[in-house]
């Protein structure tokens, strides 16, 4: 496994030859830069901006040529004119609109930086071209959200915004999401726009026979949606990191399972849940085994709090969870056989490396050695699904 990016493809599209100066803003562990990286287009970062030591440390060891992010009230209108950037990424703070952060919205100490940044966008002399925004879901009726798109109206950009999950990219993992694609009116966007939130992906996202890409022009023949070369490429790399190699013509609206994202072998001591998580949250837990197409969003609070924190694992796929769950049921709380019978299953958390992949992050992407295991799956639950963001950045950017 490689520690640092692979040298960037040339652009495959042949509708983009410049190089965009890309501004990542609360870059975290990198996601925004890993997608740009694996869009294939030609990129270059010129700052990055991030608070969080632990998030810093895995952002340089990923990106060893990048300069050490920076924390955002600092940026100046100087600054942000000097770096004139193409294209602003960023995934802001999300604890202001979600209910565990009292949704408290603009009024939240961490939105403060992004209504700084709002400001400077207002009033930058030359704005950037291009803006591609994440957030949790809800994010579209807040008062922040409101905020930039008064400023996207006083300096004329067009926008559109979407929730999308990754199971639309053909994931098995749960995560909605808002987005929002920004660009100045005089650089229209290749889809139709709405004013709506969309919740589907303008472009097709079946993995396509090559003989079926050549046949330009055509929509697919199953979504109906328009084909986009770039996409189907980055689609068929995903696949082969995860499925040993792209299929030559894969059609099927089902997720493929969890096998080939779980580890074949791994230390169950370090994962397995506890016995007073099993006696007290036995009946709350999301459950998934290796078969199955489908896991529940990883929080940052996964593997330290158990109630919507993301799923766990059967490992022990031989036991009937049914039958054992159905005997454990007939049995007193105090009954010591209750948890005998759970051990049966051999519940255990996903690993670090395990939602790595499952959010899409490249095979190249690795963490520090001396980032802790609680540390990775806080970092990796801050953090974004990489294709996903990939497919945005490349629908933002091609203008064929």
């Amino acid at each position: 496994m490689m520690s640092t990016p692979p040298i960037l493809p040339p652009c495959r599209s042949g509708n983009l030859q410049e190089m965009l100066k890309i501004l990542e803003l609360y870059s975290g562990i990198g996601g925004m830069q890993a997608a740009a990286q694996e869009s294939g287009l030609p990129f270059q970062v010129v700052a990055s901006y991030e608070i969080n030591p632990s998030a810093m440390d895995v952002y340089c060891k990923n990106f060893p040529g990048s300069s050490k992010p920076h924390n955002i009230l600092g940026l100046s209108l100087e600054e942000l004119t000097r770096l004139h950037p193409d294209i602003i990424m960023m995934s802001p703070p999300c604890q202001p609109f979600t209910r565990q952060g009292l949704k408290r919205d603009a009024e939240d100490a961490r939105s403060s930086s992004f209504l700084h940044l709002v400001d400077l966008l207002r009033r930058v002399p030359q704005p950037p071209r291009m803006i591609l925004l994440e957030n949790v879901a809800g994010y579209e009726t807040s008062q922040t959200r409101e905020q930039l798109v008064d400023m996207l109206l006083h300096r004329g950009y067009a926008w559109q915004e979407f929730l999308l999950s990754p199971t639309q990219f053909g994931v098995p993992n749960s995560r909605l999401r808002y987005y929002m694609l920004a660009k100045l009116s005089e650089e229209p966007f290749t889809f139709t726009t709405s004013p709506e939130v969309l919740t589907e992906f303008p472009y097709c996202l079946c993995v396509q026979s090559q003989a079926f890409l050549e046949s330009l022009g055509e929509p697919c023949c199953r979504c109906s949606r328009p084909v986009k070369p770039s996409l189907q490429l980055l689609h068929h790399k995903f696949h082969s990191y995860h499925h040993g190699s792209s299929p030559t013509n894969n059609l099927s609206s089902e997720l493929p399972s969890l096998s080939s994202y779980l580890d074949t072998e791994i230390d169950l001591d370090g994962f397995l849940l506890s016995d007073k998580v099993l006696k007290r949250y036995y009946m709350l837990l999301d459950i998934v085994t290796c078969k199955s197409q489908r896991s529940c969003c990883f929080t940052k609070g996964y593997a330290h709090y158990v109630e919507g924190t993301g799923s766990v694992v059967q490992h022990n796929t031989q036991a009937d969870m049914s039958e054992i769950y159905s005997k454990v049921q007939t049995l007193s709380e105090d009954d010591p056989l209750r948890i005998e019978l759970l051990h049966q299953l051999q519940l255990r958390y996903f690993t670090p490396e395990e939602v790595t992949r499952l959010m899409c992050f490249p095979p190249w992407f690795t963490f520090p050695p001396t980032t802790t295991k609680k540390q990775r799956y806080k970092l990796l639950g801050n953090s974004i699904n990489v294709l996903v963001v990939a497919s945005l950045l490349i629908a933002l950017v091609e203008n064929k």
